[in-house]
């Protein structure tokens, strides 16, 4: 496996993250620039046309992956990425990838009893313009956290997907984030799986310009 080295911002994020999801999901991660292994079967097509920068977040999420796969003691597969989008997981594996501000981190469980899905988000710490922020935002969201509620809708969002395969409008989740950082997210209309206010409990974690939010979907 490539050695991901872990400066003080990606070994930061990277603690953050493994606390927010505990020691039954590895995560593997560091700056994109680091993280740039070889691509497996199937992989490269899918960034054949993409800019550079694109190729390497790619090729980032995918060498973290592994490396996290690897932490769990599991072989290194291919994760080409699905026609909808997301990776596909091997049998038995669920995981999610996610990068900003060229930093990328990947977590990975065995799927099992107490494991059925994750979602991870980062996010640059920054304002969000004001046509984004009302289409983030529900009327009953406080529009001054919009960066801190656009990360966790994202991370609810990619956990619900890798079980529903229904996309969701931002206006879907109601959103409800305490000071300490845990959050819960509310559907505000079915999705196959999850009910009208059924909830997604998460965490959200701010270090250096990051916001870093994480959900597991257990059974």
């Amino acid at each position: 496996m490539l050695n991901i080295m872990e400066p003080p911002l990606s070994a930061g994020l990277l603690a953050q993250a493994r606390e927010a999801l505990g020691p039954s999901i590895a995560v593997a991660g560091g700056r994109v620039s680091d993280c740039q292994g070889p691509l497996l079967e199937g992989e490269a097509s899918a960034i054949s046309r993409a800019v550079r920068r694109r190729q390497e977040e790619f090729v980032a999420g995918r060498t973290a992956a592994r490396q996290a796969m690897a932490d769990l003691g599991l072989l290194p597969r291919s994760l080409p990425r699905r026609p909808d989008g997301p990776p596909a997981w091997p049998e038995g594996v669920t995981g999610s990838i996610t990068h900003a501000g060229g930093q990328v981190l990947a977590a990975v469980g065995r799927l099992g009893p107490g494991l059925r899905a994750i979602g991870l988000d980062l996010e640059e710490d920054v304002s969000l313009p004001g046509d984004l922020v009302h289409e983030v935002c529900r009327p009953d969201e406080d529009q001054s956290r919009a960066i801190r509620i656009f990360s966790a809708k994202e991370a609810v969002y990619k956990a619900q997907y890798m079980l529903s395969r229904q996309p969701l409008e931002f206006a879907d989740l109601r959103l409800e984030i305490a000071m300490t950082g845990e959050f819960s997210a509310e559907f505000m209309r079915p999705a196959p799986g999850f009910s009208s206010g059924q909830r997604l409990a998460g965490r959200q974690m701010a270090i250096g310009r990051f916001v870093l939010s994480a959900v597991i979907v257990r059974c």
